[in-house]
């Protein structure tokens, strides 16, 4: 077993800072954050690791009702404008009111675009438990390739490894 890769730590955030360098190699299981104001270090002896879990996060995937939802919401909006200012029901003392819609209308939009722009995040979720009870959880990519040759890597040495999830089993080779 040695491997290099990046991982984030506890969890995974989208562009978040909680990045940093996996590495294991016969002896040990490291953890360095680019970021200072992580948590430090993470040195795991590998004698002392009782069992690395694999699961799989599908939250982050499939997001497209929730953007086909903001859509409608961003019409019914534009339509509300449209009716009580442009389509001659103009009601007194509304402006501030139309001026919030406008806000609302580019919020919308710039959500519905997120949602259908962004790409989905299949997330694999690594926990090893050491002798003393405690759980370190790394977090990656299942399309990022470093991350999934290091978490083969780890299937393939002599701990204890047991995979939660059916797709994971193929992409890692379990």
């Amino acid at each position: 077993m040695n491997f290099e890769t990046e991982a984030y730590i506890d969890e995974y955030v989208i562009d978040g800072e909680n990045s940093g360098v996996f590495a294991g190699d016969g002896t040990s299981i490291t953890y360095t954050p680019e970021n200072p104001d992580i948590p430090p270090s993470v040195s795991i002896p590998t004698d002392e690791i009782t069992s690395v879990t694999f699961k799989r996060d599908t939250t982050l995937l499939r997001n497209r009702p929730l953007g086909w939802f903001f859509a409608a919401i961003t019409l019914v909006l534009i339509f509300a404008v449209y009716i009580f200012y442009f389509a001659g029901t103009d009601p007194p003392g509304l402006e501030y009111e139309m001026l919030f819609f406008v806000f609302l209308i580019i919020g919308g939009i710039s959500t519905t675009y997120n949602y259908f722009s962004s790409e989905d995040y299949d997330i694999i979720i690594v926990q090893i438990r050491t002798d003393d009870g405690e759980s370190h959880v790394f977090t990656g990519r299942l399309n990022d390739t470093e991350f999934v040759g290091a978490c083969g890597e780890l299937i393939e040495s002599d701990i204890e490894t047991q995979n939660l999830n059916k797709k994971l089993r193929t992409e890692l080779g379990d």
